[in-house]
């Protein structure tokens, strides 16, 4: 005799506002996560305006929120989420120097973690990145969100340029490692700043990012950090007291 048992999940979905000003990205990024069974999507709008009166009405769990839209743009509501009521929320950036810039802004604000649109603002192969989007969204409902200070810019410091470094170079025999995906670029955003200027050992970074992101993203950790950071390149010599972003998709091999 077979006996058959019905499995009942008691873990309760995670409940998402979507935010576009495209009606093709809501429809398409909410068939995307109610694919997943433990992600429902409770509500949609259509710009930074419409999300701030339908936070009122609605208590999602994480946010997805385009940057470039009409009215209010997604900067602009993501301050007024992170100084009223706080909650994670995952941008959806274009894949452009200036995005990456607006990207980072985000994060320095609150955001958890951002998305970017790999074939323009209406990016028609989104589909093509559905494993990441319900990734990204489980794993942002579990970040610790608090009212997160602006990431101040450092006074001006002498620092050694990377070209003088390699006429008096000093190969470090110490070497600091981080490798994050995730949530990634925030937590570096946090750690970075804190690190001393006469670090003792080299800081290699591998953040998993699309490739014109990292250049922006090393200059912003350089212009908040005590030690001089830059994207990696081949033949770079490895100093102690300076860091290394890997560039985007690529990984970092130290001989």
């Amino acid at each position: 005799m077979n006996i058959s048992h019905r499995i009942v999940s008691t873990q309760r979905k995670i409940k998402v506002l979507v935010v576009d000003d495209s009606a093709f990205m809501r429809k398409a990024i909410r068939q995307i996560l109610e694919s997943d069974p433990l992600i429902e999507v409770i509500d949609i709008a259509r710009n930074g305006e419409d999300a701030l009166e339908k936070l009122r009405e609605v208590k999602p769990d994480v946010v997805t929120l385009d940057i470039n839209m009409p009215r209010m743009d997604g900067l602009t509501c993501l301050r007024h989420i992170m100084s009223t009521h706080p909650l994670p929320v995952v941008m959806i950036s274009s894949l452009t120097q200036e995005g990456a810039q607006e990207t980072f802004r985000a994060l320095e604000l609150g955001a958890v973690d951002f998305i970017p649109k790999l074939s323009g603002t209406i990016s028609l192969d989104i589909d093509k990145q559905k494993e990441e989007i319900i990734r990204k969204v489980k794993a942002a409902v579990s970040a610790k969100i608090e009212r997160i200070a602006p990431f101040k810019v450092q006074p001006a410091r002498p620092k050694v340029s990377f070209k003088e470094v390699r006429r008096k170079a000093v190969i470090s025999e110490k070497a600091v490692a981080i490798g994050v995906s995730t949530g990634g670029p925030q937590t570096l955003m946090k750690i970075i700043p804190h690190l001393p200027e006469d670090l003792p050992a080299s800081l290699l970074i591998v953040q998993h990012m699309p490739p014109n992101f990292t250049r922006a993203f090393a200059e912003r950790l350089n212009a908040s950090s005590n030690i001089e950071i830059k994207e990696a390149e081949a033949g770079d010599v490895v100093e102690p007291g300076r860091g290394y972003l890997a560039p985007g998709d690529y990984h970092m091999t130290v001989a």
